[in-house]
């Protein structure tokens, strides 16, 4: 039984690693933020002389011997106090392993290491912003975060009752307000997803960014394409967030989903004519907003009156 584990663990691992050599990455979106370094270079990148603000240096780990609150596919979260938790690398153990298992977990290590590097560098481009998760500090050991103790989006509609529609309208002019800011700084936050929304003291923030993607500055965001990411895209996805918002109730979608790999036909979305917000999530799904600005100010247009 062992022995068929292990046997299974090792293929995964391989079939990540030839997934990753030949860039089929939208296959396992998870891993994206692997790109920041080279895939002909084993160690990952740890260089944070570029990095200044909130960073700390350490004689050794500050975080050994902490509890899990959380576990990723790169990461853990750790709680350092009632108020702050610390994202940190997941590392697997290479000790009684093959050179080859060896190599394969090494390289998986090496992985989640730099995605940890591409989040901090993420966080700095972002800077401060009420509708993002706050930093507190970085290092090369971890990245640490506000505790938002009343978990993500996702868990937070499935286990509390559906608040009153002012409630609402504040949530998701929140997130088109945030994500109108990330998408200026040049930045895709690639997976716009429930479990990636944080809620903090009855207020969303934006979390997890080790798979966004950190365009070039002067790029044009409303129609650059960067690994087959789109601004119309990301919008499609937060159409599926306002829509959970609205109807209290959690879905899923992702559009580089191996099922998926089109743009939703009308027919196949659900009816939205009778929600405060039915419009705006029609054209959300209908590709009709050009920018993240677009769809931001047509909401607070739209839905201002409603807030509270």
């Amino acid at each position: 039984m062992l022995l068929q584990i292990k046997t299974c663990f090792c293929s995964l691992l391989s079939v990540l690693q030839h997934f990753l050599y030949s860039g089929l990455h939208r296959l396992l979106p998870s891993v994206v933020s692997a790109k920041p370094w080279s895939r002909h270079n084993r160690s990952p990148p740890t260089d944070f002389s570029g990095i200044t603000t909130l960073y700390r240096q350490f004689p050794h780990d500050p975080y050994a011997g902490l509890a899990v609150v959380g576990v990723g596919l790169t990461g853990v979260v750790f709680k350092v106090d009632e108020e702050r938790v610390v994202k940190k690398a997941k590392i697997y153990p290479l000790e009684n392993l093959t050179e080859s298992d060896c190599f394969n977990t090494q390289y998986m290590n090496d992985i989640n290491r730099s995605t940890l590097v591409h989040e901090i560098q993420i966080y700095k481009r972002l800077g401060y912003h009420k509708g993002v998760i706050s930093c507190t500090c970085f290092s090369e050991y971890g990245i640490e975060l506000v505790f938002a103790k009343q978990g993500d989006l996702e868990r937070y509609i499935k286990a509390s009752p559906e608040p009153r529609c002012s409630f609402k309208v504040d949530w998701i002019l929140s997130l088109t307000k945030t994500l109108s800011y990330v998408h200026s700084r040049r930045v895709f936050l690639d997976e716009v997803a429930l479990r990636n929304i944080l809620v903090v003291e009855d207020q969303l923030k934006l979390a997890d960014f080790g798979q966004s993607i950190l365009l070039p500055i002067t790029a044009d965001v409303n129609t650059i394409c960067e690994n087959d990411l789109t601004a119309r895209i990301e919008i499609l996805h937060l159409g599926w967030i306002i829509y959970s918002i609205a109807v209290w109730r959690a879905h899923k979608y992702y559009f580089f989903d191996p099922e998926n790999l089109h743009w939703p036909k009308p027919q196949a979305l659900p009816e939205t004519g009778k929600l405060f917000c039915g419009r705006i999530i029609e054209k959300c799904w209908r590709g009709e907003y050009a920018s993240m600005d677009a769809l931001n100010e047509d909401a607070h247009f739209l839905l201002q009156g409603l807030g509270s």
